[in-house]
């Protein structure tokens, strides 16, 4: 971060330079009582040492975890060191907003390749540049498809969806009182075709489906997808784990129309559960409807390549009352260490990546089911988490892994799935932390028993 600091006599000249005699003069137009009228709550002005010492003391205070098995839409994956080094070359930081080509290639070069990975990844022939995280991808997705089917006002969400995605849909769509969410159930940790079937038909715009879905399983998007062309729907795959899209068949070749979800897992830490990176890929018959903006390829006289906004809508920045959507910016900077991210991996890479994960899971499922506590509550297919019943009290095999410093996986009862835990491994997880776990997990059952 760049550090620029003012002298009081530059504070002082630049107040004189517009007509105020102190800062608060330029608060003026806020009205009196939205004004604190006191001065911040905030700790005596410190030296940086002392500053420091202070955050590294608060840091202190934190849980530190040696091991971490849980994921639910924030995966822990290892970050190569020259992603730090590249993303703080000056080449990318030209303009924030991209509207003058002529000082904005950087930005524009490497949003164009992000779309470009992400319709590889996708099987797609068009996304946007990036949109906020997971949750705002779906929104956007579900309203872009009853923007493209017109007359048709329905959405049907598979109940495997995120709970979190599923809740901003809603909330999203509460604005639209034509608008309606329908639930489809699971059989079997999946979509339940028979669910569906029934609850499609012509006022039907889309179904939203996880790929993985939110307990780990992976759909069958053929069959949902024809499920969902039979009836003139159009079908939405939802990945909230990019990682697997190394391991699964891309969604725009599984019959998808379009795909959406949270690609964080590509170069950025989970720091406090982000930060995040949605994305959404369509058919290039949607593109017209695509919310964000669209950066395409060009040559200038000179024959030299060169970058532009081939697609923005105008509304979202001067008219947002009249805009398909108010994603109006994207998220430049974890776009572009995901960029690096699957540039360094490549293809070969990234699969092998994958397979280390589905490796890794395979492995803690096993030796999980080893022990006489765990059972199986479904059969499906999955990349790097799944779902385990537990026989016996979720609560204090927490509290016996936390207090060796291992990160349990998510107790899946407040969603629906009573003493069931959502296991998750990467390639972070070794098979000494996998066998910590199995000593613990053994050591509680045996007390307990």
């Amino acid at each position: 971060m760049r550090y620029l600091p003012t002298a009081a006599a530059e504070d002082r000249a630049l107040l004189d330079a517009i007509g105020a005699n102190r800062a608060e003069d330029l608060l003026t137009g806020v009205p009196d009582h939205l004004k604190l009228h006191r001065a911040l709550d905030l700790p005596a002005t410190s030296s940086e040492l002392e500053v420091l010492r202070e955050m590294e003391r608060l840091a202190g205070l934190n849980t530190r975890f040696a091991a971490s098995f849980l994921g639910a839409g924030a995966y822990a994956h290892f970050i190569p060191s020259a992603i730090d080094h590249q993303i703080s070359r000056q080449e990318w930081f030209t303009a924030y907003t991209p509207y003058q080509p002529e000082i904005s290639q950087g930005t524009l070069q490497h949003i164009f390749e992000y779309q470009t990975l992400v319709c590889d990844l996708t099987g797609l022939d068009m996304t946007n540049a990036s949109l906020y995280d997971g949750g705002t991808s779906c929104l956007e997705a579900a309203l872009m498809a009853v923007r493209v089917q017109k007359k048709r006002a329905k959405v049907l969400v598979s109940s495997g969806l995120h709970p979190h995605y599923l809740a901003v849909i809603r909330a999203g769509f509460a604005a639209h009182e034509e608008l309606k969410l329908v639930e489809v159930a699971l059989k079997d940790g999946v979509t339940d075709p028979v669910d569906l079937a029934a609850k499609l038909d012509e006022t039907v715009a889309a179904v939203l489906v996880g790929y993985p879905n939110f307990l780990g399983a992976v759909e069958d998007i053929k069959v949902l997808s024809d499920l969902a062309h039979a009836k003139g729907a159009l079908l939405i795959s939802v990945t909230q784990e990019a990682m697997a899209f190394g391991w699964l068949q891309a969604p725009g070749k599984a019959g998808a129309d379009m795909a959406c979800g949270e690609a964080m897992s590509f170069g950025n830490s989970t720091n406090f559960g982000g930060p995040y990176l949605g994305f959404l890929a369509v058919k290039d018959a949607f593109k017209r409807e695509i919310p964000g903006r669209v950066v395409g390829q060009t040559h200038d006289l000179d024959g030299r390549t060169g970058y532009v906004l081939t697609l923005t809508a105008r509304e979202q920045h001067i008219r947002r009352d009249k805009a398909t959507s108010n994603i109006c910016s994207n998220q430049g900077l974890i776009a572009l260490r995901a960029n690096i991210f699957l540039q360094l991996a490549g293809p070969e890479g990234l699969k092998g990546l994958a397979e280390q994960n589905v490796a890794k899971a395979q492995y803690l499922r096993e030796r999980l089911l080893e022990l006489p506590d765990w059972d199986v509550p479904f059969e499906a297919p999955y990349f790097n988490e799944f779902v385990l019943h537990h026989t016996g009290d979720i609560a204090t095999m927490n509290e016996a892994l936390i207090a060796e410093g291992i990160l349990p996986g998510l107790d899946l009862t407040p969603y629906g799935h009573k003493n069931c835990v959502l296991w998750c491994a990467t390639e972070l997880n070794t098979r000494t932390q996998i066998e910590h776990l199995i000593e613990v997990l053994a050591r509680v059952a045996s007390v307990v028993g």
